[in-house]
């Protein structure tokens, strides 16, 4: 798909949500997937999958506190992948840093401001598809939460942006799970931001400051 392709379908700008405390290392090395700020510190990435609770790593460069996976764990007794197991969906998440798309829920964000001070950290999309289009997935559901009747999923649902809008729109179709196109519900990114490189996207870059 081409950028204007892209922007049509995600909005101008994406959000990525983090803890007020997760700020001081994010100003020093950037954005960082869960599972490499776990390898940065020796600790194995599996060891930290399925977590019920928040789980805080110290780096060299401040604290680091991930998400817990409890929307994921809500699903156990359900059937809903294609492959693979809870466990294995919860690693590949953990590969992945996540963005929403033009406005974040409320309830999202209600209920993570519950457990810590957040922060809404806005990226300009089309910068993003620039700097990194190759890395960039499009999924038209929450890929962490299984909550309630969860939507059948696999490593299929994320489309890359290097591939056509319609292998996105028609994803599910195609595969009869759904009638009418998606449209993108989630943003992933399957690589870290550096520094240098998530200061060019943000568009209040004094949030780090």
């Amino acid at each position: 798909m081409t950028r204007d392709e892209f922007l049509k379908l995600t909005g101008d700008v994406v959000f990525h949500v983090t803890r007020v405390t997760n700020l001081p290392c994010i100003a020093r090395r950037g954005l960082m997937r869960p599972a490499q700020v776990a390898r940065g510190v020796g600790l194995n990435p599996a060891d930290l999958a399925l977590r019920a609770d928040p789980e805080t790593i110290v780096t060299e460069d401040g604290p680091v506190t991930l998400n817990h996976q409890r929307p994921l764990l809500a699903g156990q007794n359900h059937d809903f992948l294609t492959g693979g197991t809870l466990r294995d969906w919860a690693m590949q998440l953990d590969e992945r840093i996540f963005f929403w798309p033009r406005r974040m829920p409320q309830a999202f964000l209600d209920s993570l401001s519950t457990q810590a001070d957040i922060v809404l950290l806005r990226l300009d999309t089309g910068l993003l598809f620039d700097a990194c289009r190759d890395d960039i997935d499009l999924c038209p559901i929450n890929s962490g939460a299984a909550l309630r009747r969860p939507a059948t999923r696999g490593l299929w649902i994320y489309a890359p942006a290097t591939g056509t809008v319609d292998r996105f729109r028609g994803n599910r179709i195609r595969r009869a799970l759904r009638k009418t196109p998606d449209s993108v519900k989630e943003v992933s990114l399957r690589c870290d931001l550096p520094l240098e490189t998530l200061n060019t996207l943000l568009l209040d870059p004094k949030v780090l400051t």
